[in-house]
């Protein structure tokens, strides 16, 4: 038996859980009172509980259907700062799994992600008489193909496009993250026919370094092209979570608007079918979806 373990970041299921959810962010420090206030409220806008667990869940179903054509698969789920935490999760399997399969859900390649998700795995594997298959990055062609469909319901109100990732610390080279996003972005665009479009990341951290340009040092480029709405398609991403939900269709909209620019944001693929069967390739080696980039 093989069991896959489809990894993420983790959210909380009930706003009162937001403080445990952030101590663990925080190590137990502290949390400092304004991302205490500024995280309540984001989840006080989806009813305290984040899209991003039931789209899970709903990967997990649609997955198991699909990897039950090929062998004996077992499907969990683990999280980075959540319940069930990675290690608790991985250290409690026994030895019935000839292969473990650890796939973080985010769709480009990185270092920090590596480490924040193997790292933890092979910790809580040790002493455990298992393979382990760690699958970093997901470019696949289908990707490519369900961002062009949805950007395809744009093209007739929109003309500028804004295509765009979470920034990461740099605190390991991301150099792979980085041009994971204008890849993608330039294909997308190719697919389309889209002649000019721009590229930039969001939700840098106050602290150290971190991936550039942000979304916001794009305004002046903006207002000299003189473009008066944007289509926003947050790429790096497989799924509606807050990240999005807060950062890209509150925060950035309102400043788009209030210069004049008026905003639309492209949906994530999430559980659709297609994401499924992009699991399910990955899981698989379909090495014919995969772009031949590593």
């Amino acid at each position: 038996m093989k069991k896959v373990i489809l990894l993420s970041y983790g959210s909380p299921e009930r706003i009162d859980d937001v403080p445990e959810y952030l101590s663990g962010i925080f190590n137990g420090k502290p949390v400092p009172e304004k991302i205490m206030e500024e995280n309540i409220k984001k989840y006080e806008m989806v009813n305290g509980i984040s899209p991003s667990n039931q789209i899970i869940k709903n990967l997990k179903n649609k997955l198991g259907k699909l990897l039950a054509r090929y062998g004996d698969f077992e499907i969990i789920d683990a999280y980075k700062h959540w319940h069930p935490g990675i290690e608790e999760t991985v250290s409690s399997l026994d030895a019935d799994y000839e292969e473990i399969i650890a796939l973080p859900l985010f769709a480009f390649k990185s270092n920090n992600i590596r480490k924040s998700y193997e790292i933890p795995v092979k910790k809580a594997m040790e002493g455990k008489n298992m393979k382990l298959r760690f699958i970093n990055g997901l470019d696949y062609s289908i990707l490519a193909s369900m961002w062009v469909s949805e950007i395809s319901k744009y093209v007739y109100d929109f003309d500028n496009f804004l295509f765009t990732a979470h920034s990461l610390p740099l605190i390991d080279d991301e150099s792979d993250y980085q041009a994971s996003l204008e890849r993608n972005a330039g294909k997308i665009s190719d697919m389309l026919g889209i002649e000019k479009y721009y590229t930039a990341f969001y939700s840098q951290g106050p602290h150290g370094k971190w991936i550039e340009p942000s979304i916001y040092s794009k305004i002046d480029l903006f207002k000299e092209d003189k473009i008066n709405n944007l289509l926003v398609s947050p790429i790096g991403f497989l799924y509606e979570h807050l990240e999005i939900l807060y950062d890209l269709d509150v925060k950035y909209k309102e400043f788009l608007e209030s210069q004049g620019i008026k905003y639309a944001r492209a949906r994530t693929p999430s559980d659709s079918d297609g994401m499924a069967i992009l699991l399910k390739n990955a899981i698989m080696g379909v090495e014919g979806d995969k772009e031949n980039y590593y």
